[in-house]
Parts: structure tokens; C-alpha cells; sequence
């Protein structure tokens, strides 16, 4: 199963100083893999909600991993395999340790085109911040970013970033 660490703990490794209370995690699937999700976390020491899961795998969207030992969380975004954004970054991740483990995290242009997108409603500050700093800090593939950031509805928002 494909997956990558995203939101602030994939941005704290591209240089973003900022607590989280929780791991974010994208997971390319299709409908038929998630079968063995629900074994293997039925078999560790978490708690999940089913049918949440049940239904984020069949139709997108999003569930919780609860450790209740440590009180850990992971928020696990369950993408369709057909999503061609999240298929390049998943092609573009990179291996790294993060909080002690080696896992595998979002670029820092997917990360921020990913966080642009989710500002739209919001209009988080936040994720603002967040795009601002690893925009400051790291040497951005700009030409990959104006590629999707059309698709992705923020081109506007990028070209803000990049300017200011």
C-alpha cells in the first residue's frame, strides 16, 4: 500500500518548527486492498472506527488510528488510486526518519500545493505559515508547482506565495 506523511510532520521535516498532536497520513488505495488494512490494524494495539474506515476506503476520504496506550494518533486520508495528484507525489516522495521511524514524506512542493488546496475554504493562517516557511527554506521545483497548481484550483494563491 502506497502511502506518505503529510501536514505538520512532513513540513517539520522540510524546516517548519510547529507542535502536532497527530500524524497525517495520505494512503493511495483501491476499494479491494482495504481488507488488509482492517487485518493488520485489528491485530495491533489500536483502535480504529470501522465503518468510518469502511467508508473512507470506498469512497474517499478520511478515519482515525487511535493507540490508546500512548494516546498517539494518525489520521489516515484514503485517496482512490485513479488520483493523479497524489499518484506523482507518491512517485516524488522521499525516505526519512521522522519522530524516531522511517517512513515516507511528501515533497516539499507536494506539501505545499497539498496545504495551499486545503486552504481554500479555510483560509487557514496557518497553512499559510506553513507554506510561507517551506517556501523560505527550500529550493522549490516552481516549475512542477505551476504545472498542478491549475488542476489543483490555486494558482492564484501560489503565485501570491511566490511573489511575496
Amino acid at each position: 500500500m502506497d502511502y506518505i506523511v503529510v501536514g505538520s510532520t512532513a513540513a517539520a521535516a522540510w524546516g517548519v518548527a510547529r507542535m502536532t498532536r497527530d500524524v497525517d497520513i495520505v494512503v493511495l488505495m483501491a476499494p479491494e486492498s482495504g481488507e488488509d488494512l482492517f487485518q493488520a490494524l485489528r491485530a495491533d494495539d489500536v483502535y480504529f472506527p470501522e465503518s468510518d474506515a469502511r467508508q473512507a476506503v470506498g469512497f474517499g476520504g478520511s478515519f482515525n488510528i487511535l493507540h490508546p496506550q500512548s494516546g498517539g494518533k494518525v489520521d489516515v486520508f484514503a485517496v482512490p488510486a485513479s488520483n493523479a495528484f497524489t499518484q506523482s507525489r507518491i512517485a516524488r516522495r522521499v525516505r526519512t526518519k521522522i519522530l524516531g521511524v522511517e517512513a515516507w514524506i511528501a515533497t516539499p512542493e507536494d506539501l505545499v500545493l497539498a496545504k495551499l488546496r486545503w486552504r481554500l475554504e479555510s483560509r487557514s493562517e496557518t497553512q499559510w505559515r506553513d507554506c510561507t516557511e517551506i517556501a523560505a527554506i527550500n529550493d522549490l521545483d516552481i516549475s512542477y508547482m505551476r504545472r498542478w497548481a491549475p488542476e489543483l484550483g490555486v494558482q492564484e494563491d501560489l503565485v501570491d506565495l511566490l511573489d511575496g
